[in-house]
């Protein structure tokens, strides 16, 4: 495996270096893009990623464009270093330094944004990158920003806002499991005053996928559609308006159960995904305004498709979010302050069926969740510049409720309230004139409310011949954690060389896990505490830059090495965090002269620890390490023309993200381009 890899290095290093230069003002642009980063969602207004205190990795355009997939789940598990958890069948969710993922339900431990508002998805496959700009990841606490669920840290989505000469891109491709791709997209100004970007896209899978060990897994064919609108203008020298919206329709996804039932207990499902916003920003003297109002709405429904048995819809969800954010940025000097309040109102509804159409009692209850804060940050910069400072405080107060259920009788409806005040401060210093080392260090407070089914939920399921109970607890409090950094980064932007260490202590109070209550019934309960510590690292260097050529040859490395991730559950010893590994790495190299571009990605994952579903008791099971190479390279010709080839799973690894769950073995994709 070793002498692969190697050899794969070596082939693309000596075909990359010979190859010649390629439109160099398109890579001097990049370049000088590069050298001056901004990011937003470290304060929630523009800064130079050098100043920020806190630690934010940003996935650009040609990691997006080389990166084989297109759910944004998978886009972050190949370029940052986060723990997932990824089923065949369009259904994932992430996690940020050392809490389980999570791929349902509107409450997380990490949050997720599009342009700096609520995602409006517990399904975060169904976020596609076919509009995405760049993503930006936090890591570490940001409730003083952002309020609930910012505990692990913040990815936000930034969307394309072309402004520039109107461009039209016409794709379409194919490859391994009958799978075809086709999009158009186009963006750039209408007039002086109006700009937007559209696309539709449209993908079907239409056979099941080969795992990697040869066998096809049955139930894992489904279709995807896509489309995303902004219109943008700029109606005065210092006021824009933006309103974008997307929508996502998955339709016959294929869901296959876990292995344990031998494809026995299929299931298909259909999901309706849409939302947008409004947004208004603005100059006044020394403010900055903003103003945006969101909405979204994710409907699923599923259909049991078991053998044996009659095929029905068993169970569909409803959910919607709409909210409005304000606030103001004003400078001063070299200082920005940042002052705001934001209103969230979400509404979850569920229905279940028995086999001949009747209704039954769905597991929660319809609930609402509404919250109200109110933030302010501050970022000033101290010396000459050579030290940041950023500290912030931010309040909340939100209400849960559970409503009243068609055949839900064994609750009581009722409402509880909730409110949290989430400090933090960070430091920036840099040590040397020319912000060469630099040392950066953050502390700061999280929280993260119960779920209505944590609080209210009831279930049964068979196994094994029992049957197990889930039962709510309505004496859930709120997860607390306080969670500090520091680390040491060198950057040479000159060479293209950037370098970060970064070591984090969190402990969490009150965190709500699910436990036995006896050998065949488990519930909720606030765990004493949580301790999660480790080292982040990050590290790339551009042979390009180096050598004063202009095209990117990027080498490159990030990780997160986890020294402890144990909760401490009352009556019971202390026990690893479920679906968290304690080694994640990706490496490789990213190659682009303007004509020849690509990426050859090696990530690994070390074990993880979790239930086992299907057996009486559920005992806990250790599932296996794996290493998974991905390679995507294309060309640019006749200056309209690409054609692209991804190769997925190169080796044909047979790996899982969740136990019983197994994902494709080696998948071959090409795809052609037309460009005007």
């Amino acid at each position: 495996m070793k002498m692969k890899l190697m050899t794969a290095f070596l082939i693309i290093g000596l075909i990359t270096a010979f190859q010649p230069a390629m439109a160099e003002e398109k890579q001097e642009e990049a370049n000088a893009a590069k050298l001056e980063e901004i990011v937003v969602t470290a304060t929630r207004s523009e800064v130079k990623k050098e100043e920020v205190p806190a630690v934010v990795e940003v996935i650009g355009k040609l990691d997006l464009d080389t990166t084989v997939d297109r759910n944004i789940v998978r886009i972050l598990k190949k370029n940052s270093s986060i723990d997932v958890i990824d089923y065949p069948g369009v259904l994932s969710g992430i996690s940020i330094r050392g809490f389980r993922p999570e791929f349902s339900g509107i409450t997380k431990h990490s949050l997720v944004l599009i342009d700096g508002r609520p995602a409006g998805a517990t399904n975060l496959a169904t976020i596609l990158k076919d509009n995405v700009e760049r993503v930006e990841i936090l890591k570490g606490p940001a409730s003083a920003l952002y309020g609930a669920e910012a505990m692990g840290g913040v990815v936000n989505i930034i969307t394309k806002r072309s402004k520039g000469k109107i461009k039209t891109h016409l794709t379409g491709g194919g490859g391994s499991f009958s799978t075809h791709y086709e999009s158009i997209a186009s963006g750039g100004k209408i007039s002086d005053r109006l700009d937007f970007d559209a696309s539709v896209s449209n993908k079907n899978q239409n056979t099941d996928f080969r795992m990697g060990n040869g066998h096809k897994r049955d139930n894992t064919g489904y279709k995807e559609r896509y489309g995303n609108l902004r219109l943008g203008s700029s109606f005065t020298g210092n006021w824009r308006l933006d309103i974008k919206g997307d929508w996502y329709a998955g339709r016959d996804i294929a869901t296959p159960g876990p292995l344990y039932y031998e494809d026995r207990r299929p299931s298909e499902k259909d999901i309706d995904r849409y939302g947008g916003d409004i947004s208004m920003k603005g100059k006044i003297g020394s403010n900055e305004p903003l103003l945006t109002v969101y909405a979204s709405h994710e409907d699923t429904e599923y259909t049991r498709e078991y053998e044996g048995q009659p095929h029905y819809k068993n169970y569909e969800s409803e959910i919607e979010w709409w909210g409005v954010q304000l606030q103001d940025c004003f400078h001063f000097l070299d200082n920005d302050i940042t002052i705001g309040a934001d209103y969230q109102d979400i509404d979850i509804e569920s229905k279940s069926y028995n086999s001949d159409g009747t209704r039954k009692a769905p597991y929660s209850p319809d609930n609402e969740r509404e919250n109200v804060g109110v933030f302010a940050d501050a970022f000033l910069r101290l010396f000459d510049e050579r030290l940041i400072l950023n500290t912030g405080i931010r309040y909340d107060w939100f209400e849960l409720t559970t409503k009243k259920t068609p055949l839900k009788t064994d609750f009581h409806p009722g409402s509880e309230t909730f409110d949290h005040a989430s400090p933090r401060a960070g430091l920036k210093y840099f040590i040397t004139n020319d912000r060469v080392f630099q040392f950066h260090t953050t502390i700061g407070t999280a929280f993260v409310p119960p779920q209505a089914n944590q609080m209210a939920g009831y279930s049964e399921r068979e196994v094994s011949g029992g049957i197990m109970i889930n039962r709510g607890n309505p004496g859930l409090d709120p997860e607390k954690s306080l969670t500090w950094d520091a680390g040491l980064s060198f950057q040479k932007k000159v060479w293209g060389i950037f370098a970060d260490i970064t070591y984090f202590h969190t402990d969490v109070d009150d965190k709500i896990s699910k436990v036995k209550a006896s050998d065949t019934e488990t519930t909720y309960d606030n765990s004493d505490e949580a301790e999660i510590h480790g080292l982040e690292f990050e590290l790339s260097v551009d042979a390009g830059r180096i050598m004063n050529q202009d095209r990117t040859l990027e080498f490159f490395i990030n990780g997160t090495r986890l020294f402890s991730a144990v909760e401490k559950v009352p009556g019971e010893n202390e026990r690893d965090i479920h679906n968290v590994s304690h080694w994640k790495l990706n490496t490789g190299v990213r190659y682009d002269d303007g004509m020849f571009f690509g990426k050859f990605l090696v990530r690994y994952m070390g074990k993880r620890k979790d239930y086992d579903w299907y057996t009486i008791g559920y005992p806990v099971i250790t599932y296996d390490d794996f290493t998974v190479c991905d390679l995507e390279a294309g060309v640019k010709f006749l200056k309209h023309h690409r054609v692209k080839l991804s190769v997925e799973n190169i080796f044909d690894r047979y790996y899982y993200e969740k136990p019983e769950f197994p994902l494709p073995g080696r998948a071959i994709y090409a795809e052609y381009s037309f460009n005007f």
